[in-house]
């Protein structure tokens, strides 16, 4: 139970920042909450959850007394999280024209360079994604040579990488011009960079501290 209150919580704080961001403090009409705002409030929670899914494994090791009982919800967040991406993909796709998101597109319609970095890094990621997700399920886990199921997994994180160079291309203008943000708040796009990036570190760091220390914590 904890792992779906923990999801619900997570995708209820995503949704809710965007309409409180989009909706009630830029003012976008209430008409482009079925898909525009709640796409965005999809793909937050997608980096929140995945990035939960991966983070429990570093407090494992830094604080194994308070968060090795978590470890198994890893499985059910991250495959949630991946749910959630795969409608942000699709709700992407059926409103990628220029009136949602004219600063991908050239005035000609052709999608210009932010548009296309941006799309690529998310495919990329959503690939890889997919196929940790796949070799997650259990009638697929078990076929699989431990090694190489571990090595799959730990695509994860580049895929992760890739979803921050995703909201990298499409967001960094944004980012600095924090005067136009509405009432302070910071971009969802770099809200998500933040969370990603600190998952990468607590993974990185779990490499440079030796194994004896972290248990020691």
């Amino acid at each position: 139970m904890k792992d779906k209150a923990i999801s619900i919580t997570l995708i209820a704080l995503a949704v809710g920042y965007a309409v409180l961001r989009y909706h009630i403090i830029k003012g976008v009409p209430w008409s482009n909450f079925p898909l525009f705002i709640l796409n965005k409030g999809f793909s937050l929670s997608a980096v929140f959850l995945i990035a939960v899914s991966y983070i429990l494994g570093p407090l494992a090791k830094f604080f194994p007394d308070k968060f090795v009982s978590w470890l198994s919800m890893r499985k059910y967040l991250g495959i949630t999280g991946f749910a959630l991406a795969s409608q942000h993909s699709l709700i992407s796709l059926l409103i990628l024209n220029p009136s949602y998101f004219p600063k991908f597109f050239e005035v000609s319609g052709k999608l210009n360079l932010i548009g296309e970095l941006s799309l690529l890094f998310g495919v990329i990621s959503f690939f890889i994604f997919a196929i940790v997700a796949i070799t997650s399920l259990p009638s697929v886990e078990k076929e699989m040579d431990k090694g190489k199921w571990l090595k799959v997994q730990r695509m994860g994180y580049l895929a992760f990488a890739s979803v921050g160079l995703h909201v990298l291309t499409m967001g960094l203008a944004g980012w600095l011009k924090p005067q136009d943000w509405p009432g302070g708040l910071l971009p969802i796009s770099l809200v998500a960079f933040i969370v990603v990036m600190v998952t990468i570190l607590l993974k990185i760091s779990t490499l440079l501290i030796p194994k004896t220390q972290t248990s020691k914590s």
